[in-house]
């Protein structure tokens, strides 16, 4: 919890066991005072949340009982009721906040500060297929990190900064009200809006979100590669992300055609789709290259300038996995492909049939390498004339690939994620994503591929 929430727990709590303890009140209205100026003032400095409403009816209810109890002695029965209850009432106050605390995004793990840039790429000659006006030439909002020197005194960018817009469709999403995820509103990123850029030229990672997901899910993978000296691109790619919010601030929810519910169309029409989707993924990811070949006149202005197009690296989490794998087996200029649960099966036979000619790293969780997926994915990897990372983490769920985790400690409880912890999992994502695209872009480094995993993770060498 932030600190107010914190103090304004523990003076509530005081506030029931004081007379418990001692056997009296305070003297009238001091107690109620004190309550009242807490809460008012973690209103103000940190803002409301409904997960505090407990907490704040709690407070008013202990002010009132404080102004309203003429008798300032506690004795007896009423002493042993008042400690009983008081279990309770302070349960109740500081479930909601301590099961849904305001989370803090880890920290970017290389030596180098992050700014960030958001763009909108138009496709000339790429038509829409989905939407409300399909044939138009298809937009996708784009965000650029990059290691860069920031000025003093300039504030980090939210986690999401477009909030209002994202925050309730991903809760509503995961099947709760729109106002469950509020906790994370104003939560800090550490990227910041200006910075001077690299002046030379770095390896090129492309990010792609799955299904109904967003670039800002995987913020903190994405800046920690930054961080570590890599130009890192995620677009969120319209009808497919949760939503697509454009640098005019202009949002597009995801289209549900896009991919219907299995269980109401035939399978032919559900793979007919899946297989669309993932095209439409894979020709993003190829604007994307294609966008930053035009140099500094092209769409990214002067943050083309640093890009490496010989070292392009492109990975993603499912769908987005996918569609990276698919990159890889068509565009020459991928260098290396990573996959967070890919999602392969909808990549035509006649695609997925090529032998892989990149390095690759698959991460796959406990739900998904129980899949005919993970099968598909496996025959991808033995065929490759090119080395391939086989990992398997324990403990883990598809969301838990993602920032899906950070929402809530106890998410394995309410189907958010599994159980592997928060601090865990990040940790180990992001050590073997910077180790993988640093061998294989950078040509050095990688320690972590050779080293004993963790116990979580079990890593096999293909070939």
């Amino acid at each position: 919890m932030r600190p107010l929430e914190s103090i304004l727990v523990a003076v509530a709590v005081g506030a029931i066991y004081w007379p418990v303890v001692t056997g009296r009140r305070w003297r009238r209205g001091w107690m109620a005072a004190l309550l009242i100026l807490l809460d008012v003032a973690q209103w103000i400095f940190e803002g409301f949340r409904w997960q505090l409403v407990p907490l704040h009816l709690g407070v008013l209810g202990l002010a009132v009982d404080d102004i309203g109890w003429e008798d300032r002695r506690v004795r007896g029965y009423r002493r042993f009721r008042r400690g009983a209850l008081g279990i309770l009432g302070a349960g109740l106050m500081v479930l909601l906040p301590a099961a849904l605390p305001v989370p803090s995004l880890p920290e970017p793990t290389g030596p180098f500060q992050v700014a960030t840039r958001t763009f909108t790429l138009v496709q000339k000659e790429t038509e829409e297929v989905y939407g409300p006006i399909p044939g138009m030439p298809r937009r996708i909002p784009v965000q650029v990190w990059y290691p860069a020197m920031v000025p003093e005194g300039v504030e980090p960018l939210p986690w999401l900064p477009d909030f209002d817009a994202v925050a309730p469709a991903l809760a509503r999403r995961q099947g709760f009200p729109g106002f469950f995820l509020d906790h994370t509103r104003g939560v800090e990123s550490h990227s910041y809006p200006e910075g001077e850029p690299y002046s030379g030229t770095i390896p090129v990672i492309i990010y792609a979100h799955g299904w109904t997901g967003s670039r800002s899910l995987a913020l903190n993978q994405l800046e920690s590669l930054a961080s570590h000296g890599f130009l890192v691109i995620a677009a969120d790619h319209t009808y497919a992300a949760i939503t697509a919010v454009f640098p005019d601030g202009r949002s597009v929810p995801f289209d549900p055609d896009a991919l219907p519910d299995p269980d109401e169309v035939s399978d032919e029409e559900y793979e007919k789709a899946a297989a669309r989707l993932l095209e439409t993924y894979t020709t993003d990811l190829q604007a994307i290259v294609d966008a930053l070949a035009e140099g500094p006149d092209g769409p990214f202005g002067d943050v083309a300038a640093m890009a490496d197009l010989g070292a392009v690296g492109v990975y993603g989490h499912s769908a987005g996995g996918g569609a990276a794998v698919q990159f890889c087996l068509e565009d020459e200029r991928c260098r290396a492909v990573l996959g967070l649960d890919p999602w392969v099966e909808p990549i035509p036979n006649r695609i997925v049939a090529r032998e892989l000619q990149v390095p690759s790293l698959f991460m796959r969780s406990d739900e998904w390498r129980v899949l005919p997926n993970d099968g598909r994915l496996r025959g991808l990897a033995e065929r490759s004339p090119s080395v391939s990372y086989w990992v398997g983490i324990e403990g883990t769920a598809h969301n838990d690939f993602v920032l899906t985790p950070a929402f809530s400690p106890v998410g394995s409880l309410i189907g958010l994620k599994g159980p592997i912890p928060a601090e865990r999992i990040f940790p180990i994502i992001d050590e073997y994503l910077v180790a993988f695209f640093q061998r294989y872009l950078f040509g050095v480094g990688g320690a972590a591929l050779d080293d004993p995993p963790p116990s979580e993770v079990s890593i096999e060498v293909i070939p």
